[in-house]
C-alpha cells in the first residue's frame, strides 16, 4: 500500500451479505411494481374532454341523371271542319210558284211594274210565255203588265222624208228605267228555286229540242241584238200602218223593231240589262256543270 492511498475502513463479511440481501429485496419489490402496474392495471391518463356531436350536415347529391323523354311534338290543333252545308230548301211545286213570286217579288226590283205582275194568277205560266214570245220575236203586249202608250209615236215630215221625231223615245224613257233596275242576282235566285216548275211548265209546251234555259238565253239574245236606231231611217205609210221603208230593217223581229222605237239610250239600258242577265244564266250553267 502507498503512502499515498486513502485508508479503506475495514468490514465484516457479516456486514456486506445482509447489505446485499436488502439491494435484492428492493430491487424486486421494485420489479413487481413495475410488473403490476405495467400488466395488470390500466393506467390513468388525464380525463378527456366530453366530444361535442356535430349534427350532420346534408350534403347535397348531385340528382341522378334520368333520360328525359324527348320533347313532345306541338299539337298543331285540327283545322275547324267546315260547317255542313245547310239543307237545300225543298223544290217549289208549281201550285205553291204563285205564293213563292209574291213573296219574293220585291226582291226583283221593278217597283209596280212587278207589283203589277203577281196580281194576276198563274204567274209562273205567263213568265215563261213571255220568255217563248220574246224568243221568237214577239212582243206579248197581253201578257206584259204594261200597256201600249196612249198617245202615238210622233213623226217628222220635211216635205222629203217621214222620219221618227226623236221627241216621241220619252215615252220609254220609264220602262227603261225600271228594266234596268231589276236585280239581277235576286232574279237568278228565283230562278234557280223555281226550276222544276219551271221545267213542269215548260215541258207542257212540247218543246222537245229546246230547254227553258236555252228559251232564256235566245231571247236576251234576241234583245241584244238589235240594230241601233237611225233617226233618218224613213218611214212609208202602208194602209193604216208606217213601216220601214228599208226592207231589211222592215224585216227584223217586232221586239227589235220595238227597242229601235224606244231611241237609242233607251234601247242601250235594256241591252245591258240582257247582257247582264245572259251572263248570270251562263256562269250558273257553268258552276252546276263543274
Amino acid at each position: 500500500m502507498s503512502e499515498n492511498e486513502p485508508a479503506v475502513p475495514e468490514t465484516s463479511n457479516r456486514g456486506n451479505g445482509l447489505s446485499n440481501w436488502l439491494l435484492a429485496i428492493g430491487g424486486l419489490a421494485v420489479l413487481s411494481g413495475i410488473l403490476y402496474f405495467g400488466f395488470f392495471q390500466t393506467p390513468e391518463g388525464p380525463e378527456e374532454a366530453p366530444v361535442a356531436v356535430t349534427p350532420a350536415v346534408p350534403i347535397a347529391l348531385p340528382a341522378p341523371e334520368i333520360d328525359e323523354p324527348p320533347p313532345a311534338e306541338p299539337v298543331i290543333p285540327a283545322a275547324p271542319l267546315d260547317p255542313e252545308p245547310a239543307p237545300a230548301p225543298p223544290p217549289v211545286t208549281l201550285a205553291a210558284s204563285d205564293e213563292v213570286i209574291a213573296e219574293q217579288i220585291d226582291s226583283l226590283g221593278g217597283g209596280q211594274i212587278s207589283a203589277q205582275f203577281v196580281q194576276r194568277p198563274n204567274n209562273l205560266e205567263r213568265a215563261i210565255a213571255i220568255v217563248d214570245n220574246l224568243r221568237q220575236g214577239a212582243v206579248p203586249y197581253k201578257l206584259l203588265p204594261v200597256g201600249r202608250p196612249s198617245k202615238a209615236f210622233p213623226f217628222q215630215d220635211n216635205g222629203l222624208a217621214v222620219t221618227m221625231d226623236p221627241a216621241g223615245y220619252g215615252r220609254y224613257s220609264g220602262l227603261a228605267d225600271t228594266i234596268a233596275s231589276l236585280d239581277t242576282s235576286a232574279i237568278v235566285g228565283l230562278y234557280q228555286l223555281l226550276t222544276p216548275a219551271i221545267n213542269e211548265v215548260w215541258d207542257l209546251l212540247g218543246y222537245e229540242a229546246m230547254t227553258f234555259e236555252d228559251a232564256a238565253l235566245a231571247a236576251l239574245g234576241m234583245i241584244m241584238l238589235a240594230p241601233a236606231p237611225d233617226p233618218e231611217s224613213r218611214l212609208i205609210k202602208v194602209e193604216a200602218n208606217w213601216v220601214y221603208e228599208d226592207e231589211a230593217l222592215e224585216s227584223l223581229p217586232p221586239l227589235q223593231k220595238q227597242l229601235m222605237r224606244m231611241g237609242a239610250e233607251n234601247a242601250e239600258k235594256v241591252q245591258d240589262k240582257a247582257r247582264e242577265l245572259r251572263g248570270a244564266l251562263l256562269d250558273l250553267a257553268s258552276a252546276e256543270a263543274v
